[in-house]
């Protein structure tokens, strides 16, 4: 039998419709995806950002397990004038500003300071730059040393101590050991960047946490804290270890949840960001923090439309170690906080 022969179809070419059809399914995937990526890669910062103060954990509490359960010296200078004068840690003629920072110590203690690296003519560079110490989400924002600055009633800098309190106060001359310390206790957290930080360590402490009340004299209920915490009652409005820091607000002097532009010489920036809270994380909305148990947990806050301070959870008594025992040292109670 013959079979009749037919010729093959022309192959069918897609429409000009169906092209820009499934161009827009494809734009709008695109559209649907792109957020999500991005939100896996900010939350991968942030993990990564609190593996970085695990470590730096592990690392202070290896030293302090060394050190008869004293942790190191926030700073101090190279060459002092302590071994002349103890009440005088200011740094000698020729010392040039060189530091020996607890980053420093971090850093030596890991292994992993850079050697050599001519990215950095400071050589606070060279003792201060393990990888753990750069948040991921903060070097998205500028090029720096450290990230994080350890807590200033903990990591004592000797200089700042003697400079700040009065005789009549107990000094404490030292930085905290394990046994002053809480489980709620903040050890290290996430702070501002500024451009002057890529060459130098920044603000090594935390001293102007709580409207700056650290650097009040002879204050003790500002930075020791007492489970009695009488200021929590009388008379009205005094503030006490469980109340929320403050966060100074209003017009260009105020703090802002940023990473401020310098504003002096050396690229720095002043009052309110030296040391303070950044809350980078979570679209902006908290801020890792390393505790004296060697959690690590977000400090959450929410902010107005000029990134001002709104609501937030973090305690007064986080930035505060026991109160001295067997001093004799009670409260100020003339002094309304």
């Amino acid at each position: 039998m013959l079979r009749s022969h037919r010729p093959p179809r022309g192959a069918r070419a897609f429409t000009l419709v169906e092209l820009l059809v499934v161009i827009g399914i494809i734009a709008a995937l695109i559209g649907i995806l792109l957020p999500v990526l991005s939100g896996v890669s900010s939350r991968g910062r942030d993990l990564k950002c609190q593996a970085n103060l695990r470590t730096i954990g592990q690392m202070i509490l290896t030293y302090a397990a060394e050190n008869k359960g004293s942790l190191p010296y926030g700073h101090y200078y190279n060459q002092g004038a302590s071994h002349v004068a103890p009440f005088d840690w200011s740094e000698l003629p020729g010392n040039n500003g060189r530091l020996t920072t607890v980053w420093a110590i971090v850093s030596r203690m890991s292994g992993k300071q850079y050697r050599g690296d001519d990215l950095f003519t400071n050589p606070e560079a060279k003792e201060n730059s393990a990888p753990f110490l750069r948040c991921p989400e903060a070097e998205l924002v500028l090029p720096h040393l450290c990230s994080y600055v350890a807590q200033f009633t903990a990591f004592i800098s000797p200089s700042d101590e003697y400079r700040v309190l009065t005789s009549n106060m107990a000094v404490q001359k030292r930085p905290a050991v394990l046994g002053e310390l809480m489980p709620f206790t903040i050890l290290a957290y996430d702070t501002a960047v500024v451009p002057g930080m890529a060459t130098d360590v920044g603000y090594v402490t935390g001293a102007d946490i709580d409207e700056q009340r650290f650097w009040e004299p002879d204050v003790p209920q500002l930075r020791y804290y007492s489970i009695h915490d009488p200021f929590s009652r009388v008379p009205p409005g005094i503030r006490g270890n469980n109340a929320r820091i403050v966060f100074p607000s209003g017009g260009s002097t105020g703090w802002k949840n940023i990473d401020p532009p310098p504003i002096t010489p050396d690229g720095f920036n002043t009052f309110y960001y030296q040391g303070n809270l950044r809350f980078r994380h979570n679209k902006n909305a908290s801020c890792n923090a390393l505790y004296a148990d060697g959690r690590v947990e977000s400090l959450k806050a929410s902010f107005n439309g000029d990134k001002s301070m709104k609501k937030h959870d973090v305690p007064r008594k986080a930035f505060m170690i026991k109160w001295p025992a067997g001093t004799g040292i009670g409260p100020n109670r003339s002094f309304p906080h």
